[in-house]
């Protein structure tokens, strides 16, 4: 109830102690904002998408050539001879695809080349592996072909082993495969 003849309500007389309160104090009001991202992955019967590419991550070539694998049943890095690994942010490729009424055949790149942006460098060959879920959610490896029975979505992974030179030079250096996935 506020005063007779007024328009102060107890509520007014709250906010106003409180504005007064933090001018005292000298407190500021502030705010932070930032973005997230989502993302989603749509399959259309008998189609094939990438959800990741293949990436060996930050090495160190030594003085001696070696190399660099990742695993891609368990996603997992590791070297070889003069290689050394750095950091993270190493990862399989991921493939997902769904269709085919009686069977599927996977093929595709047994190797790819890695060049290095600018040039001025030896080009790197990693040898390709690939390998595929379960309808039992295991993960199995496939060989340069397979083929298989249908079961709803198909995840496909692409790893391999990266050969390093001896003293590569620094730089990024990045190449292309194919998965063909035939739909029978």
């Amino acid at each position: 109830m506020g005063i007779q003849g007024t328009n102060f309500r107890p509520m007014a007389l709250c906010l106003a102690a409180a504005a007064t309160a933090a001018a005292l104090t000298g407190l500021s009001a502030s705010a932070a904002e930032t973005a997230g991202t989502a993302n989603a992955a749509v399959v259309r019967p008998n189609t094939l998408i990438k959800t990741d590419d293949l990436d060996f991550g930050t090495i160190v070539s030594g003085a001696t050539g070696g190399t660099v694998t990742v695993n891609p049943a368990n996603n997992a890095r590791g070297s070889a001879g003069g290689v050394t690994l750095a950091g993270s942010g190493a990862q399989r490729a991921v493939f997902q695809g769904t269709g085919g009424l009686l069977l599927i055949t996977v093929s595709g790149s047994n190797s790819a080349t890695l060049t290095r942006a600018g040039g001025g460098a030896p080009a790197m060959t990693a040898t390709l592996t690939r390998a595929m879920t379960t309808s039992g959610g295991g993960i199995i490896l496939l060989g340069s072909s397979a083929t298989l029975l249908p079961s709803g979505v198909q995840t496909y992974y692409v790893g391999g082993t990266l050969s390093v030179p001896a003293n590569q030079p620094e730089g990024d250096y990045s190449g292309t495969f194919t998965l063909t996935v035939n739909y029978l």
